[in-house]
């Protein structure tokens, strides 16, 4: 140690608070869960390349596609007789599915056209088809009907 020299503490770690937009998609889908609710909520697609990562997922063609297969899986499960045996799978909720049959069909419809879509609605579809509490598998507050309307509003792209 010389007469010169300040010895400074090493402190704690400091994370980065800047995101690397270079691994942006791959975090995106890591914590797609996380962000597709932050978006559904009305974050802004371009508040991080993250959130813009994500955003361009959602609205792709594939996911797209994806979505519209994912609804017309819907209504055939809920036209089927409801298995004998005990299974892990989440059964639709039958009334609800077939009081919400023309916003599913409409809303297929859409996702499978080249019309753009707003990252906002997207991500609502997506957690509304997973969401095994929720209108599409359990008969609760809000409709499959009132929810489905909401998400076909949001998928409007304002850009």
């Amino acid at each position: 140690m010389t007469g010169n020299s300040i010895l400074i503490p090493p402190g704690p770690r400091m994370r980065r608070t800047r995101q690397s937009p270079r691994f942006a998609p791959l975090v995106a889908r890591v914590i797609s869960r996380r962000i597709d609710g932050e978006l559904a909520a009305g974050a802004l697609s371009w508040a991080s390349p993250v959130h813009a990562a994500r955003a361009l997922q959602l609205t792709s063609r594939r996911n797209r596609l994806t979505l519209a297969r994912s609804l017309e899986r819907l209504l055939r499960d809920a036209r089927r007789p409801r298995p004998s045996y005990c299974t892990a799978v989440v059964a639709a909720c039958r009334p609800q599915v077939r009081e919400a049959r023309g916003t599913i069909r409409e809303l297929a419809s859409r996702l499978r056209s080249d019309e753009p879509l707003d990252a906002r609605g997207a991500a609502s579809l997506t957690l509304l088809l997973t969401d095994g509490g929720g209108p599409c598998y359990a008969e609760g507050q809000q409709s499959l009907v009132s929810a489905l309307e909401e998400v076909s509003e949001w998928l409007e792209a304002l850009d």
